[in-house]
C-alpha cells in the first residue's frame, strides 16, 4: 500500500520525537536517485498516452457494473504490480516465483526479503545484497515509536480488535509526518512532494513491525514484550518480536508471507483506499490508516481471520468426521477459499507458500483469532 501513497506524488530510535529530522543517508539518496530516474524514464510514456491515446476506449460501463461497485470496469493505471486473473500477481512484470528466486535473502534463508521487494516495487530494480543491507539498517534507525504513542496503544482495551488498534496507532504517529509539515509550511514545490512522501513511507515501513508486534503482545501475551533486535532483517525482527517461537523457520515463513503480500495492484480495497486518500494530499499516515481500515473488512484482509474461525467451527461441529462439500453446505455459509473476485486460478500467494501451514499451526496453537 505504501507504493500507492508514493505514486500520487511521483507521477507514475531517535531521542526526540517532536519533529523527526533524519540526516540524508547514502542509501536514501541512492533510493531517491533511482526513483527519480525511473520517473524520468516513464514520463514520456505517460505523455504519449495522454496526447495520442487519451480518447481510446478501454472498456464498457454498464448499469449492472455501476450498481456492483464498478466491478469489471477497467479504469486503473498500475505500475508497481499487475493482477492477472489466470496467473495471479506480478511485481514489476516478475512472477512471485521469479521474485522469490531473485530477491536477496537472509543469511542461510531461501525466501526473498520483503524489504527487498519494497525496493523492487519503488525502483523496478532488484536490489543488491549491499543495498538491501543498507536499507535494513536505515529502517532500524527509523523504527522507534514515540512514548506517547506507546502509552495510547498500551491503554487500549485488550478486547479491541488489533486492526482498530493499528489504525489508531498510525493516526497517533501522524503529527510527525514530514510531508504534512512541509506542505503546511509551504516550503516544497509540487514536483518535489514525492521526496517528503518517501521519507514518511520509509519511516512508516520501519515503525510497522514495532507497532504491530506491541499490539499483538498486548492482546495475546498480557503486555509482555520482546525487544527489537537490530541485527536481524526487517521481517525476521518482526517475527522475533511477535515471540510466538524463536525458531528460524518461523522467521522464514514471516518473510515469505510479507513478501508475497508486498503489493496487490491498486484496485483492491486497502490499496485503492490508500491511493484515494493520498490523492487529496493527505499525508501517508492518514492515507495508510485509511487503507488499514479497509483491510479490516471481512471481505478483504479480515477474510484470513474468518477462514480460521470457519475451520475451528467446522472442526467443532464435525469432530473427527471427514468433511464433504455436501456436509459443509448444510451450514448455509460460504466456504472460504472457493471463489475469488478476480482470480480464476489458484492464488500464487497461497500456491507458492509452501510454508504457509506453519502460520496456521502457530495461529491455532497460540489462540490467535
Amino acid at each position: 500500500m505504501m507504493s500507492k501513497v508514493l505514486r500520487r506524488s511521483v507521477g507514475i530510535a531517535t531521542p526526540s520525537f517532536s519533529r523527526r529530522c533524519f540526516a540524508q543517508s547514502a542509501i536514501v539518496s541512492t533510493l531517491q536517485a533511482k526513483i527519480k530516474a525511473l520517473a524520468v524514464k516513464k514520463a514520456p510514456q505517460l505523455t504519449a498516452l495522454r496526447k495520442e491515446h487519451a480518447n481510446v476506449p478501454i472498456g464498457e460501463a454498464t448499469i449492472g457494473a455501476a450498481i456492483g461497485g464498478a466491478r469489471g470496469i477497467k479504469c486503473l493505471l498500475s505500475e508497481t504490480s499487475l493482477l492477472d486473473p489466470m496467473e495471479g500477481i506480478r511485481y514489476r512484470g516478475r512472477t512471485l516465483e521469479e521474485c522469490n528466486e531473485q530477491l536477496p535473502k537472509a543469511p542461510g534463508g531461501k525466501v526473498g526479503l520483503p524489504e527487498a521487494s519494497f525496493w523492487l516495487l519503488l525502483t523496478d530494480e532488484m536490489p543488491t545484497e549491499a543495498e538491501t543491507k543498507a536499507l535494513n539498517e536505515e529502517l532500524h534507525k527509523r523504527s522507534a515509536i514515540p512514548e506517547h504513542v506507546l502509552k495510547i496503544i498500551d491503554g487500549l482495551p485488550k478486547d479491541m480488535h488489533p486492526m482498530t488498534q493499528l489504525a489508531m496507532g498510525l493516526l497517533a504517529l501522524q503529527p510527525d509526518s514530514k510531508f504534512g509539515k512541509a506542505y503546511r509550511e509551504g516550503t516544497v514545490k509540487k514536483s518535489d512532494y514525492w521526496e517528503s512522501t518517501l521519507e514518511d513511507a520509509l519511516t512508516l515501513v520501519a515503525q510497522m513491525p514495532l507497532l504491530t508486534a506491541r499490539i499483538f503482545r498486548n492482546v495475546f501475551f498480557n503486555g509482555k514484550h520482546v525487544a527489537t533486535d537490530t541485527s536481524l532483517d526487517w521481517a525476521g525482527n518482526y517475527a522475533q518480536m511477535l515471540g510466538v517461537n524463536n525458531d528460524e523457520s518461523f522467521k522464514e515463513v514471516t518473510r515469505l508471507y510479507l513478501m508475497l503480500h508486498a503489493d496487490h495492484e491498486g484496485g483492491n480495497v486497502s490499496a485503492h483506499a490508500t491511493h484515494l486518500v493520498g490523492s487529496a494530499l493527505s499525508d501517508p499516515y492518514l492515507a495508510y490508516s485509511a487503507g488499514v481500515c479497509g483491510l479490516a473488512g471481512p471481505l478483504h484482509g479480515l477474510a484470513n481471520q474468518e477462514c480460521l474461525r470457519w475451520l475451528k467451527a467446522t472442526k467443532k461441529t464435525l469432530g473427527d468426521a471427514e468433511p464433504t462439500v455436501e456436509m459443509l453446505t448444510k451450514f448455509a455459509k460460504v466456504i472460504p477459499g472457493f471463489g475469488h473476485g478476480v482470480l480464476r486460478q489458484s492464488d500464487p500467494c497461497h500456491r507458492d507458500a509452501a510454508l504457509l501451514p506453519l502460520i496456521i499451526f502457530a495461529t491455532l496453537k497460540f489462540g490467535c483469532p
